[in-house]
């Protein structure tokens, strides 16, 4: 498992009224609360942190796969010299915080200590927060697979016209108007392979589609992509033993590595775990805990798939056809809580990434009354906060899938 987030008495602000010994058990308190519901720190990779005074935008880069040699050489002949072609694309660091206020009136005649359970508060929105984060990047950006396995809400193409950074035209395409608006684009071949995007228009007339963010890489003819978004999406579309096995092909044949050289990573919800276990060839964690360590949060294995709960689901509006707003609610890595629309992503090694800044870990902040603070004179409340400089970014959007599904409601 990935170490978490690290919080130490040196990131606490300095106050007299907190001991060094209040600090350090305060830290591991919000520490051990975080912990469990950051489900998907132990499978990013954190290796392209931001060193500091450098900017907010990280870059990454992979190469194109070389083309597979099926054909001799001559005899003392040297093959064909090819150039590498980089695949180049950035992130940028965004802060993150939240606060909790605690009047005098409060932490005077509470019948519990406030300042630890304000902090045990803190720890499950910190870690809630970062992992919906998380699970915000992996819905917007895996290759979305619909469960249904429609072929009218989900199709492949071929760039027509390149030359593009935030648009492709592919022009078979004859849906109405904005039928893709607020789906997923990604592309699997040409320079701009296992990137993705968020799909912001589709006109019939030419069949372009608009996405965004940009691509830095422009789009060249013959270059493909597939297209997919969520309408009519129903509860009756769960997670099956099908739909995961094609998950799994689908990986294996993108050469995803798995995570222990077998199984690839699923993250599953509850209602969607619900659905899933009634299948007879589900095996419990606990009939194959001696089979190596255990993910945190694991609860079986199924179709090729280790599985990790997690209790907060990312849901989401299915999308619908209508053109793309910038204020709506619906569509691909838009949370709503009375979506209907559930993701379970299944992901191999490297798909995505946690990047956060170097040297300044996630930090818990206790401001208490003090002498010098002339904004609470009267020593009205102290109040606190944690602190986050953060975002998750998918590096390859074939090595990893988020199946699109509904999900029964247990009541």
């Amino acid at each position: 498992m990935a170490d978490s987030p690290v919080f130490d008495s040196a990131n606490m602000t300095k106050t007299t009224n907190l001991s060094a010994l209040m600090k350090t058990y305060y830290d591991k308190l919000l520490l051990e609360i975080a912990r469990p519901k950051i489900v998907l720190e132990q499978f990013a990779d954190h290796s392209r942190d931001i060193p500091r005074h450098e900017g907010q935008t990280v870059s990454f880069q992979r190469f194109v796969p070389l083309n597979v040699v099926d054909s001799p050489i001559s005899e003392g002949a040297n093959p064909t010299l090819t150039k590498l072609q980089a695949m180049r694309f950035e992130a940028t660091l965004a802060k993150y915080a939240n606060s909790v206020v605690i009047t005098e009136e409060v932490d005077l005649m509470a019948l519990s200590p406030v300042l630890e359970a304000a902090v045990v508060e803190l720890g499950h929105n910190m870690g809630q927060s970062i992992n919906r984060l998380y699970r915000q990047c992996l819905a917007s950006r895996l290759y979305p697979m619909r469960v249904d396995n429609s072929a009218t809400y989900a199709k492949s193409g071929t760039v027509a016209v390149g030359g593009g950074g935030t648009s492709v035209i592919k022009t078979d395409l004859t849906e109405a108007d904005h039928f893709w608006a607020d789906g997923t684009i990604v592309f699997t071949s040409g320079k701009n392979k296992g990137m993705s995007a968020h799909i912001t228009g589709y006109a019939q007339s030419n069949g372009q589609i608009t996405f965004s963010p940009a691509l830095i890489e422009a789009c060249e003819a013959g270059d493909t992509f597939r297209v997919v978004n969520s309408t009519n999406i129903s509860s009756s579309n769960v997670v099956t033993c099908a739909a995961v096995e094609r998950a799994v092909a689908f990986l294996k044949h993108q050469n995803a590595i798995p995570y222990d050289g077998r199984y690839y990573v699923g993250v599953i919800s509850p209602f969607v775990q619900y659905d899933f276990m009634q299948d007879s060839a589900w095996v419990n964690a606990h009939n194959y805990a001696q089979d190596g360590a255990l993910f945190d949060g694991e609860i079986g294995r199924w179709g090729g798939v280790r599985w990790v709960e997690d209790t907060d689901p990312w849901l989401e509006i299915p999308t619908d056809g209508t053109a793309h707003e910038s204020t709506q609610d619906r569509g691909f890595g838009l949370y709503s809580a009375t979506g209907t629309v559930n993701h379970t992503p299944i992901f191999g090694k490297h798909a995505f990434a946690g990047v956060r800044l170097e040297g300044t870990p996630d930090k818990l902040i206790i401001k208490k009354p003090g002498t010098g603070d002339t904004s609470n004179p009267i020593n009205a409340y102290s109040v606190a906060s944690w602190r986050a400089y953060f975002v998750a970014v998918v590096l390859n959007a074939l090595f990893g899938v988020t199946l699109v599904s509904g999900a029964s409601t247990v009541a």
